[in-house]
């Protein structure tokens, strides 16, 4: 690999075209590890200078910046700035940034920052291998994706110069006092326009002056914050003009000024002045991981382990009622409470409760693993600590008449000490009888590793055929024994759950 940098005789190999399709259709570029590799190498010395020249309110594929930053440029701005001056903003979001890049304007680009030489007749190797556009999925076109619009972003937070021509000046100052007349809805527009056509003009000056402070950029996506509507949409304009002329850059039309109060969301975040939010798809994907494998028979902190990426996402935003809410939050009140519960069964822990929902057998799913088989080794029928029924009662009165009353009564649930059968062996005995053997889930140390001891596990319901068979169709006695608690339907529709 050095000596094809040296004498400058590698080529890039033909990429592998791949589909993906998340939320929208993304074309990705793959190549062999011999040229991520190379690529990497011949680009490693010259990283921190090519970073160097993106200005830093683009955080993106940056070394320990990136999204994170990004959060906390935006977050920061809007907790420290009073609302008023950052009461508006738009977005604006370029259609197929890198498949739809232009190699001429992207070689001149890249021409103003590297020298003639080895590096930029490799980068050039790179943008000539890919017919049209940027390889999506290698790291050269990360960096030259940044690069594209690095004098971009310097312009536009110099509000695109407008205070440095005169002509320009002058028709843009004309227009922001038209458009201020003619959008005025709230009495705060009514008074700003009572003060007469010269403070107007002076105001748009003044924010040519001091140019688009509250700017940033993520790699296709920008935002432009400002506390006047009218400025926003000049420089929505602006931006959009000189984005398709002098880039070739089409920018998706659901561009719009909106009111900061309502949220403004990039990245999976939704940033308000008071508060971050976990965007609603992140939100939902975290529900359903951490409900399905709760499903699976999986405890707190393998749930923790498997999910660590989506939790160690939502963290940097003000999360804690979410994280409540799916029950995985780490806090000395659950730990005392873990402790105060008394478990139905002696010699067992509040660590070997599981939801009954992870042990069901539910109708028309393919379970993958665990077949939800388990080895019952003791029941209790006893009153519920949640639920509470309402029972109407008759009392004789201290004069001896009867009265009816209504009193609350804790309703039933069964509990259900059990062992999961992780296989079924059939073994011939001396007879020549088949036997049912069953392989167990063993107990796990501190650090995860299974023990020679067989797991015990115990749960509750409130199912009444559950409770009812318990009751009248089979007793103690007749346990251990296996079992599948299935999932029926009714005639009706309704659903219920039985032994089996």
């Amino acid at each position: 690999m050095l000596q094809q940098l040296i004498d400058e005789s590698w080529q890039p190999a033909p990429y592998t075209r791949k589909v993906v399709f998340e939320r929208k259709r993304r074309v990705l570029a793959k190549t062999i590890v011999h040229d991520h590799v190379i690529e990497a190498a011949a680009i490693l010395p010259y990283e921190k200078a090519l970073y160097d020249y993106i200005a830093w309110q683009s955080p993106a594929v940056r070394p320990n910046m990136g999204t994170h930053a990004l959060l906390r440029h935006i977050r920061n701005e809007l907790f420290r700035y009073p609302q008023q001056e950052l009461m508006y903003y738009v977005h604006l979001d370029a259609h197929h940034y890198f498949p739809l890049m232009d190699h001429a304007i992207l070689k001149e680009k890249v021409c103003r920052k590297i020298k003639p030489g080895k590096l930029r007749r490799f980068i050039f190797k790179v943008i000539d291998s890919y017919l049209q556009g940027a390889p999506l999925g290698i790291k050269i076109s990360q960096i030259l994706g940044q690069i594209n619009l690095a004098d971009f972003d310097r312009k536009a937070m110099r509000f695109f110069d407008i205070a440095d021509d005169p002509e320009k000046l002058a028709y843009w100052t004309d227009r922001y006092v038209t458009d201020k007349f003619l959008t005025a809805r709230t009495p705060d527009d009514a008074a700003l326009l009572a003060k007469g056509v010269e403070y107007l003009s002076n105001r748009f000056r003044k924010f040519a002056r001091e140019g688009l402070r509250h700017y940033c950029r993520f790699v296709d996506g920008i935002i432009i914050e400002h506390e006047d509507k009218t400025v926003c949409h000049i420089a929505k304009e602006l931006s959009i003009m000189i984005l398709s002329r002098d880039y070739h850059i089409i920018v998706n039309s659901d561009y719009n000024v909106r009111p900061t109060y309502m949220g403004i969301r990039i990245c999976g975040y939704v940033f308000f002045h008071e508060k971050v939010l976990l965007g609603k798809r992140n939100k939902k994907e975290l529900a359903r991981h951490v409900t399905h494998l709760r499903k699976l028979g999986l405890d707190e902190e393998q749930i923790r382990i498997s999910q660590a990426s989506r939790f160690g996402y939502a963290k940097h935003a003000n999360c804690i009622h979410l994280i409540k809410c799916l029950g995985m939050e780490k806090s000395l009140g659950k730990i005392i409470k873990k402790k105060r519960i008394k478990p139905p069964f002696e010699g067992m822990s509040s660590d070997q409760k599981v939801p009954f929902s992870s042990i069901c057998m539910e109708l028309r799913t393919t379970q993958q693993g665990w077949d939800k088989k388990i080895y019952l080794m003791d029941y209790k029928v006893e009153d519920s600590k949640i639920e509470k029924t309402k029972v109407t009662v008759t009392i004789p009165d201290s004069q001896g008449n009867n009265q009816d009353i209504t009193k609350t009564v804790p309703g039933k649930v069964l509990a259900i000490r059990f062992k999961k059968i992780l296989k079924t062996n059939i073994i011939r005995n001396a007879n020549g009888e088949e036997e049912e053997h069953y392989d167990f889930e063993k107990r796990k140390d501190k650090d995860g590793n299974p023990m020679l001891e067989d797991a015990e596990f115990y749960s509750f319901t409130g199912s009444k055929v559950l409770i009812d068979q318990a009751v009248n169709d089979f007793s103690v006695e007749d346990l251990p024994s296996p079992t599948v608690i299935q999932q029926f339907e009714g005639k009706q529709g309704q659903k219920f759950f039985k032994f089996t």
